[in-house]
This record gives C-alpha cells, sequence and structure tokens, in this order.
C-alpha cells in the first residue's frame, strides 16, 4: 500500500481499472453466463429451483425394482450424492431381502427410508400410506437402474410449476417412451390402448422412464402406489383426464440388470400376476392393445363363466354393465356350433327372440344377453342324436335336456356353462306353440312367419330366421321392439 501511494499516477489509474475489471468479472459478467440448464422464462425460477430448493420441492420415490436383483442402492445414490437433502423413498411389498447395499455413510442417508407394504396386525395403518411420509409437493417417480441428471431434473421442475394439472415425463438411457391413448369402457369390461404419435399429452407411456406428478393429485387416487406400476397409476390418473407431458431430455442409465433368462422370466412372470390380479379386481376381461390385438382376461373352456347363476336379472346388468365381453365370445362359438350341427341333420330351426333382436339391431348377439335362443320344430328333434343321447360331443360342447319343461341347452363346456337354448315349437293349427316350456315372453306365433324361412346375418354368418323379422319381434316384444330396445336396452327384459 506504502508502494502504491508513492507511485506514478499512471501505475495508480492501471491499479484502479484492474479493480474495476475484477468488479465487473465477478459480479457482472456471470449473470449473463450460459450455464447447462434448461431453459426458463424468467430469473425466478431458477433461483426458485436451485438444488437447495429442488430438495424441498421434490421428493425422490423408488417403486419398480424386482427384489431379487435390482441397482437401488446406486439408484439412489445418485439423488444423494447430487442433492444431499432431497427426501427418497424406496418402497419395498416387504422386508427387502437381500438389504440394499448403500455404499454411502449414515449421514448422507439420514434423509433415506427404505418403506414395507407388507400388511401386519400390530402395525400402524398411517405406515401402510407412503403418502404420510411425503412432505414436499411434488413426487418424482424413479424406476430401477437410473441416475439423475440435473439439467433435467430442473427442467422437469420448471415444467411441473409450469403446467400444474399435467403430470411430466422423461425417459431413462437409450428407452424408447411411446406415448399411448387410454379408454377404459367400463360397461363393456375393455381397455383399449392407442399409439398417439404427437407424444404431447398421454394418457399412458410405455418404456422405462421417469415421472413428476403433483403429491396432491396422488391424494384424490385410491391406490396410487399398486403394482403394477405405473401402469395400475395411469389407469387411475387416465380416468381423472390428467394428462402426461413427455420432455425432450433424459436421465442416464444405470447398471444393466436382469441380464440373464432365469432372472427375465422370473420378473415376467410377477408382472404377469400383478396384471392378472389387477384386471380382476377391476373387471377388466379383455385388453385391445395399440395393434389391435387382443388380450383376454375373462373365462376360458376350463374356468367357469365370469357371472353367477342368474336369479331374474343378471348380476352385471344390475352393477350397468353388459355381458363380459369373453362370456359373449364363447355364445358366439356356441350358437355357431349348435346352429351347424342343427342345419346338418335337417332340422328347421330359426333365431328366437332375443338372438332375432340382435342380428337385427346388429347382426350379431345384444350386448347385455346372459344366452342365445334357437327355436326348433318339436317333430325335428328325434333327426339330431346328441339331443336324444345328450352329453359333450367331440368338439367339448354339452348337450343336455332341462330337468323342469321340454326344452334343451347346449354349454360351452363341461366348466364353463355359458349356454345356447334349443326351444322345440308344435305346430297345431296354423300356430307354432311353445312345447310344454315357459320364457316370460315367449308366446306363440302364426306359423306363416316360418313359411319359407329368411337368412339373416348373425355372429358373422347366415343364420335361418322367420321371414318377418321385425313383425315377429313385436309379436314376442310388443310393439317397435326394435326401437324400445334401442332406447332401453337390458331395461327391454329386466326392467
Amino acid at each position: 500500500m506504502y508502494r502504491l501511494l508513492r507511485g506514478r499516477l499512471t501505475f495508480k489509474v492501471y491499479v484502479l481499472l484492474g479493480i474495476i475489471a475484477i468488479i465487473i468479472c465477478g459480479y457482472v459478467i456471470p449473470q449473463y453466463k450460459i450455464y447447462s440448464i434448461a431453459p426458463v422464462t424468467s430469473r425466478s425460477l431458477v433461483h426458485t429451483h436451485s438444488p437447495r430448493h429442488l430438495s424441498k420441492l421434490v421428493t425422490v420415490v423408488f417403486r419398480q425394482f424386482e427384489d431379487f436383483e435390482n441397482d437401488i442402492a446406486e439408484s439412489v445414490q445418485s439423488f444423494v450424492a447430487a442433492y444431499p437433502n432431497i427426501p427418497v423413498l424406496v418402497l419395498c411389498e416387504r422386508k427387502q431381502y437381500p438389504p440394499f447395499q448403500f455404499s454411502a455413510t449414515n449421514v448422507t442417508l439420514r434423509n433415506v427410508k427404505i418403506i414395507s407394504l407388507e400388511f401386519k396386525l400390530d402395525i400402524n395403518p398411517v405406515d401402510l400410506d407412503p403418502l404420510s411420509y411425503v412432505f414436499t409437493e411434488y413426487i418424482l417417480f424413479v424406476p430401477d437402474a437410473s441416475r439423475v441428471s440435473r439439467r433435467v431434473f430442473q427442467q422437469m421442475a420448471v415444467a411441473a410449476t409450469t403446467y400444474p394439472t399435467q403430470a411430466i415425463a422423461v425417459g431413462i438411457g437409450n428407452t424408447r417412451v411411446v406415448c399411448q391413448q387410454l379408454n377404459w369402457a367400463y360397461a363393456d369390461w375393455t381397455l383399449h390402448y392407442s399409439k398417439d404419435s404427437s407424444k404431447k399429452l398421454c394418457d399412458s407411456l410405455q418404456g422405462q422412464h421417469a415421472l413428476m406428478i403433483k403429491t396432491s393429485m396422488l391424494r384424490n387416487i385410491p391406490k396410487p402406489f399398486a403394482l403394477p406400476f405405473p401402469e395400475t397409476l395411469y389407469l387411475q390418473t387416465a380416468i381423472r383426464n390428467i394428462k402426461v407431458q413427455v420432455l425432450e431430455g433424459k436421465f442416464a442409465a444405470g447398471r444393466s440388470i436382469l441380464k440373464t433368462p432365469a432372472s427375465k422370466q422370473k420378473a415376467s412372470k410377477r408382472l404377469r400376476d400383478y396384471r392378472t390380479s389387477l384386471y380382476k379386481e377391476l373387471g377388466v376381461k379383455a385388453v385391445v392393445k395399440e395393434d389391435g390385438r387382443v388380450q383376454w382376461y375373462g373365462c376360458k373352456r376350463e374356468t367357469q363363466r365370469c357371472f353367477p347363476p342368474v336369479q331374474r336379472t343378471p348380476s352385471y346388468v344390475l352393477a350397468g354393465r353388459n355381458t363380459p365381453p369373453c362370456c359373449l365370445r364363447n355364445i358366439r362359438r356356441t350358437v355357431v356350433h349348435v346352429l351347424r350341427a342343427l342345419l346338418q341333420a335337417g332340422a328347421r330351426c330359426w333365431l328366437e327372440t332375443t338372438s332375432l333382436l340382435g342380428a337385427v339391431m346388429r347382426g350379431d348377439l345384444l350386448p347385455w344377453v346372459e344366452y342365445a335362443e334357437i327355436g326348433i320344430h318339436a317333430s325335428d328333434l328325434t333327426r339330431v342324436s346328441w339331443l336324444q343321447r345328450g352329453g359333450p360331443d367331440n368338439d367339448g360342447f354339452v348337450w343336455e335336456r332341462a330337468t323342469k319343461g321340454h326344452y334343451y341347452r347346449v354349454a360351452y363346456s363341461a366348466t364353463n356353462r355359458i349356454y345356447v337354448l334349443i326351444l322345440p315349437f308344435t305346430s297345431r293349427n296354423g300356430t307354432m306353440w311353445p312345447a310344454d316350456w315357459v320364457l316370460a315372453y315367449q308366446r306363440d306365433f302364426p306359423e306363416r312367419h316360418l313359411h319359407p324361412l329368411a337368412q339373416i346375418k348373425f355372429v358373422g354368418h347366415q343364420a335361418p330366421a322367420p321371414n318377418d323379422a321385425r313383425a315377429f319381434l313385436d309379436l314376442k316384444l310388443g310393439p317397435n321392439a326394435v326401437e324400445r330396445s334401442d332406447r332401453i336396452g337390458a331395461k327391454l327384459l329386466y326392467p
């Protein structure tokens, strides 16, 4: 300082300019420096989502992993290293074994909680609710084998606050994320998935990805953490019209896992079991994939049908649903088989009331029927050998006569009792009379409706039918039967 004060004026000026330059470089230029973070709309957002504030804004949750082989320890360490104060939850179905091999110290893991969701008699109900451990505005769901990117994480936080009614997602590594639209047809027991090439707003996503969503949204969902995850979550958010926006950035992939065929097979079986259990609980009988393929989760020939014995009104009608699609499929198979057998035997037969109504309205079964109906001349019963001897035929369909009343039915199998009714009519003085059996809507009708028989499209085939189908139905079900059925549906028969 003494030399500076006694120095020349020029030297003093240089020193002063140097001090000014240091001040400018230290305080002014950094305000315009381009950091490797996501674009933001204002300086306030940059300040709000600094690492210190992200730890108070977001809770990281790991839900997708296999207990027998995973990369959870390293994935958690990735977040802890980048954000030491961020809360992290690892949700396990039961006490984790083998235990996670964390390499960090206890101090570093002070905000990491491993929560077992296993039911115990002495457990506090609150402890089984993962949301009771969440005190932040947002939750970030991260799949196994992931590594955080500060830039992408901050980008997700900015997008989440910018679009508070949406969830925000980013892919993991090189995984291709597929945007899907989802339609849950409750009445038809069917899930429809379709691919959305725009990738802007999705109902659900396929492929490894991280998902940021508001905690308040999850509190309004019955089972936000149910397996399979996140498939179950997307089913619940889709019906609440919560869309998912996919960002361009990605988190890095972690250590490769499930490399052996045995581990892959074990993981695939678990996923199928979780999905089957979920669909059984929701009543999903068919899933239509993006390419049009149908995956069936309902009844088969080897299982019982999907609804209990009917007492006046089917249970599914009381629940506001149609016949399960697997049951409709099995009725179609049975009615095609029965019609073929009757016609090959030379029996005069035709579609009766509800089946004829379905053929007129849609060329198919009515969506709410519990069986198909076929009328037959009583005098032609002896022509059909299976009606005489009964029992299972060569294709596994079971022919049997009713214990009360002179009618027959053919079941899909000995186990699956979905069936087709064969109703004999006797001709007397130009009138067809029911042959000693009674259904609420069945009655006699003029024989002229069967001379000649017509052909009508039914379940993908041509089937014999009365020659004036509408007049025939009006006689059986009352005036304007077709129009009333179109308007009131199942109430036509089940008021």
